[in-house]
């Protein structure tokens, strides 16, 4: 049997079959049912023919007029989430999804389930293919990330791990002792990386060029280093400032919930899609730790955990 990896997120989506290939894809997809659409069939941004209807997934989409990010069209909808589940196997599947979620939902595990496990066909870039997905098993993001560092001894495990997992829409964060142990656990809504794109936004100096920009592109210009929206809206002026007081804003709330536990962390890790924003500023410091690819950092300690 064999297994797919898969971490849904808002702002990018995460996959990875048995043989360890990822694909990693922008969470927005246009609908081109009834339209005729000139389209890159990219393994980055597949067209996709699904229940009925014909989609482009990841960063081509974010150039067509009707373009929605998965967290609008339903993150956890299993109409919506197959598609990208789906999209990066470049063979018939028969197996089981191993599946991340930032917390366990009855609800939505369940939802999950009784939709996603059968057969589905599928058209990728006018390839056909029918998998088979017999079962799905959930696994806690951070959980999974925190519990893999300490297993390759790549974080300290003569103390405890304080794991802050910053999203495009939540930030999640965690206290694990180093027999996996979880002694406080919490999330802040509307404060991932979506928060630091309307910041930026809202910021006189983009409010001047008296434009509606969209938070997706701010999003996009912010994670490949341009900072610059389109070709003519240049916000670097802006952004180290804006990030630090978001940062600030973050850490100061979190440490605050944890402060009955700091005592005997040893190590406070950064996780997920946003944290590599975070490198330079700690850096040099003691006692922190962002790994290599955090955006990458839960799903391989899932693929990890599982050889295991």
């Amino acid at each position: 049997m064999d297994k797919l990896y898969a971490d849904v997120g808002n702002y990018s989506t995460i996959t990875a079959s048995t043989n360890h290939k990822f694909l990693n894809i922008r969470s927005v997809e246009s609908d081109i049912t009834v339209r005729s659409v000139l389209t890159k069939n990219t393994d980055d941004s597949p067209t996709v023919i699904c229940q009925g209807r014909k989609l482009i997934l990841g960063c081509h989409a974010t150039k067509q007029k009707n373009v929605q990010s998965i967290v609008e069209r339903g993150k956890h909808n299993p109409k919506v989430v197959l598609p990208y589940l789906l999209c990066g196997l470049k063979e018939s599947f028969n197996g089981t999804v191993n599946y991340l979620l930032p917390k366990h939902d009855k609800w939505v595990e369940d939802g999950l389930r009784s939709q996603l496990i059968g057969v589905h066909e599928i058209t990728v870039n006018g390839r056909f293919y029918k998998h088979n997905i017999a079962d799905i098993e959930f696994f806690l993001e951070s959980d999974i990330a925190v519990k893999n560092a300490f297993m390759t001894r790549t974080i300290d495990d003569d103390g405890d791990c304080l794991c802050v997992d910053i999203g495009g829409g939540t930030t999640n964060y965690l206290i694990m002792t180093p027999d996996a142990t979880i002694l406080h656990r919490n999330s802040i809504p509307d404060i991932g990386g979506i928060s630091l794109a309307n910041d930026i936004i809202n910021s006189d100096w983009m409010q001047s060029f008296n434009y509606a920009f969209n938070t997706s592109k701010v999003m996009d210009a912010i994670t490949d280093g341009s900072f610059t929206y389109g070709r003519r809206y240049d916000f670097s002026e802006v952004f180290k400032p804006l990030l630090n007081n978001w940062f600030d804003r973050l850490i100061d709330r979190i440490m605050m919930d944890c402060r009955d536990y700091l005592s005997d962390v040893a190590t406070i890790m950064f996780v997920g899609g946003n944290a590599e924003l975070l490198r330079d500023r700690i850096s040099n410091k003691d006692g922190y730790y962002i790994p290599e690819h955090p955006q990458m950092a839960n799903i391989q300690g899932l693929i990890n955990l599982s050889g295991n």
